[in-house]
């Protein structure tokens, strides 16, 4: 049940944007401003402020979390492959999003409160640090493909953006903190200002969800209903919903790791498609349409499918 209200709360926060683009409170101009600064300066203050909870203990005891993480993605992307070289006409902009669709899903937002009730703020830890194989995959892999038709030049000056730029720093924080012997007091002027970068940071990053689902939700009401009788709408829906999840989580079970590590990658796993991705396509002229009704889609689906696969995996 918990499964499902979260999932039902995510459509509800898409709803609002949705009722926003079609009172015209959120035009399409708007919304694609609207993903500029999520990417340029929201979104990068979530990163920052979810690494920086993290230590070099942490990093180092659970380094298998981002690299599986990774892996999920990776799975992903195969499978798209090898669907895409089944479907012919595909234009270069669909064949692109329907590949990020199926390599990142919602690996962080949605999984949230499920592994914090299943293993609290240990669980949370771990999954902010698994993300990070995601964040890596976001800003490489996938901005290589919404650039499939431009110069390499021009990839890695889209990849090297705020988000990636941020995660670098953010590391690097990580290990100058905690490796630096220098002693803080809450009475030091140097304590005081970096309390104050955290909680700015953090006040800023938590905005991330709501600005999304306002992105996402006002794209979908932009959406003509016939599209969602698009067979590669279907096909890319089941890959990330049933097949993807079912081979990696089968996958996942010869590795060893921590009953605990197992459980959050698999609720990771069976995450339907992600909602930054339409935020994503906005920011770098992708196929929104496509990407916005696969996200509806995958999100309905969800209701049904993320509590049968964590009943069989967990």
């Amino acid at each position: 049940m918990d499964y499902v209200l979260q999932i039902l709360f995510v459509l509800t926060l898409m709803t609002i944007g949705f009722v926003a683009g079609r009172r015209g409170m959120l035009s399409s101009a708007g919304t694609s401003e609207l993903a500029r600064i999520l990417i340029a300066i929201i979104y990068p203050c979530l990163i920052f402020s979810s690494v920086t909870q993290l230590n070099l203990q942490d990093l180092a005891k659970n380094w298998i979390m981002p690299v599986m993480a990774m892996a999920i993605a990776g799975t992903g992307l195969v499978l798209g492959l090898v669907a895409l070289s089944c479907m012919k006409g595909l234009n270069q902009q669909r064949a692109s999003a329907f590949l990020f669709q199926n390599t990142i899903n919602n690996y962080l937002f949605l999984p949230l409160p499920l592994v914090m009730l299943l293993w609290g703020a240990e669980g949370v830890a771990l999954l902010v640090f698994a993300s990070l194989g995601f964040e890596i995959t976001v800003w490489t892999v996938g901005v290589f493909l919404f650039n499939r038709t431009k110069k390499w030049s021009e990839g890695i000056r889209m990849m090297l953006g705020p988000p990636l730029i941020a995660l670098f720093i953010s590391l690097g924080w990580v290990c100058v903190r905690d490796l630096s012997e220098i002693e803080l007091s809450n009475s030091n002027l140097l304590y005081r200002l970096v309390e104050l970068l955290y909680f700015g940071t953090e006040t800023m990053g938590k905005a991330t969800v709501a600005i999304s689902m306002l992105v996402a939700g006002s794209r979908i009401a932009m959406l003509n209903l016939r599209a969602t009788f698009n067979r590669q709408v279907w096909i890319s829906a089941s890959l990330r919903l049933l097949v993807t999840p079912v081979i990696f989580i089968l996958i996942l079970k010869q590795i060893p790791m921590s009953e605990m590590a197992y459980g959050i990658l698999a609720v990771v796993a069976v995450m339907p498609a992600a909602v930054a991705s339409l935020v994503f396509s906005e920011r770098f002229g992708g196929d929104s349409e496509f990407i916005a009704t696969t996200l509806f889609i995958t999100h309905l689906g969800a209701i049904v499918t993320i509590p049968l696969l964590l009943t069989w995996a967990l």
